[in-house]
């Protein structure tokens, strides 16, 4: 039976023994810790947060060297976090922990949350009791600095997208949410910052393979953590995803945090794109992809050892300087097209003509058709001149609307397309697998090479998967 959090105070200071216990359970396991901190507050939220605090365990113990933690609002994940920092720092005096936020203002209160934790000034003096002997020799909200510190600084950060010069961290890198609202979410130009901003500026003030510690709502599946699953990060032994949505099977993950009924009533009065990235913890977009990863087919090269009954190629022009020059090449087998290869590159022409007519000589395909827009009809012509091989190079101009033309094939691509799951990460098939799967239903994206491409492809099959007629009809 657990200890009312009255019940478990009173015990600590009339039993020495019990509270010796204590004390030594606290600075040994970060879920003692917690519970020494505030009783009443992680007793309730046990079924949730003793999880969380046993990775977090794990990451100070160098057995996770990355954690991704989202979990509905007034959870406790940023309070838990910041518990974490008071007591790795206690038990790692001369180390340090950089905690960037999503805004610098939220840097600094938590900033000032965990040095009024480590001063005593909070949690009546508690945490004094288990590390007695640390001492501040810098308090700025900014970065602070303990006596012990080998390294000029124990707790330093700002807001995403600031700056964060000189200084570099030992103990953990802590990413403490990177988006502001679903606006933000919906933006490739915010996204792109946060993720440059990320890589140049977050990883570079890591040192000896420091871990890393994501905590975020997901709005975006082009988000930080976002990206790093779509790498394959997380799927490494040392690393670790903890992700509850507040409905499960329409009940509440816990009852003592938020009651069914209520988040029923809250779930009743959010936009719902709000509400599945903000409780259910999945991006705003993911609902209106129209190429989810899941809802495609995949295959591997090996798995095709047989002759095809036809190679068709599709070239997408790049017509502005950041897009993307896109020929996916298909192998027909009945009414199925496998995308065996695909040029994807924004590289200049003077490399992209001669690159396109090596790629068509080394698969010979049958057929090859090129959007004329924007210059692609001369594109198409040059290649045409670089080939050796027999492929009948056509082009045409494209008057319908490029949206519609993508959502009116995206049925037929999704049943009848076949994408490789063996590409090597990084590589142009891979870029462009990504960028046809971020395709939304909106048609408000930045690049859309992939999914053009695409459908350019599928446009030259019927629905029957057989070559359209207007192709039997030209002068080949």
């Amino acid at each position: 039976m657990k200890l009312k959090a009255e019940e478990f105070y009173e015990l600590l200071e009339l039993d020495d023994e019990y509270r010796e216990l204590k004390l030594l359970e606290a600075y040994d396991d970060f879920w003692e810790f917690c519970l020494y901190m505030d009783y009443e507050f992680f007793t309730i939220r046990e079924p949730i947060l003793k999880d969380v605090a046993k990775a977090f365990q794990e990451v100070e113990e160098g057995r996770i060297t990355l954690l991704y933690v989202g979990m509905p609002p007034r959870t406790g994940k940023s309070y838990i976090t910041s518990l974490w920092c008071a007591w790795v720092l206690g038990r790692n005096p001369t180390e340090s922990i950089m905690r960037n936020t999503v805004t610098g203002t939220l840097y600094n209160k938590f900033s000032n949350d965990i040095r009024d934790i480590m001063r005593g000034d909070t949690h009546k003096r508690r945490y004094l009791d288990v590390f007695s002997n640390i001492k501040f020799a810098t308090e700025k909200l900014e970065g602070w600095k303990l006596t012990t510190s080998e390294h000029g600084v124990s707790y330093f950060g700002a807001g995403v997208g600031g700056t964060v010069i000189g200084l570099g961290c030992t103990k953990a890198a802590i990413l403490d949410d990177s988006i502001k609202n679903a606006e933000e979410a919906m933006s490739e130009h915010a996204l792109e910052k946060k993720w440059n901003w990320y890589g140049s500026t977050h990883k570079s003030r890591m040192e000896r393979s420091c871990p890393e510690v994501h905590i975020a709502t997901r709005w975006s599946n082009q988000d930080i953590p976002g990206r790093l699953i779509e790498e394959g990060e997380f799927e490494g032994k040392k690393a670790k995803k903890i992700v509850i949505p507040a409905l499960i099977n329409g009940k509440s993950y816990c009852e003592d945090i938020h009651t069914t009924e209520k988040l029923l009533k809250e779930k009743k009065l959010l936009d719902e794109t709000i509400w599945e990235a903000e409780w259910q913890q999945s991006p705003v977009e993911a609902k209106g992809l129209v190429f989810p990863k899941k809802d495609l087919n995949y295959f591997r090269l090996e798995d095709l050892n047989q002759k095809p009954d036809g190679i068709l190629l599709a070239g997408d022009i790049a017509d502005e300087g950041d897009d993307s020059l896109c020929c996916p090449l298909g192998y027909i087998y009945g009414n199925k097209v496998f995308v065996v290869d695909v040029v994807f590159t924004k590289d200049p022409i003077e490399i992209t003509q001669p690159l396109t007519a090596a790629f068509i000589d080394k698969y010979n395909p049958d057929r090859a058709k090129f959007e004329s827009n924007n210059g692609g009809k001369g594109f198409a012509m040059k290649v045409k001149e670089l080939i050796k091989a027999k492929t009948t190079i056509k082009w045409e101009h494209t008057v319908s609307n490029k949206h519609t033309r993508i959502l009116m094939k995206s049925g037929y691509i999704k049943e009848y397309f076949y994408f490789r799951e063996d590409v090597e990460a990084g590589s142009g098939y891979d870029k462009y697998l990504r960028e046809l799967t971020r395709y939304n239903r909106t048609g408000k994206v930045k690049h859309d090479d992939g999914a053009d491409g695409t459908t350019m492809l599928a446009e030259m099959m019927d629905s029957s998967g057989v070559v359209e007629e207007q192709y039997l009809e030209w002068d080949w």
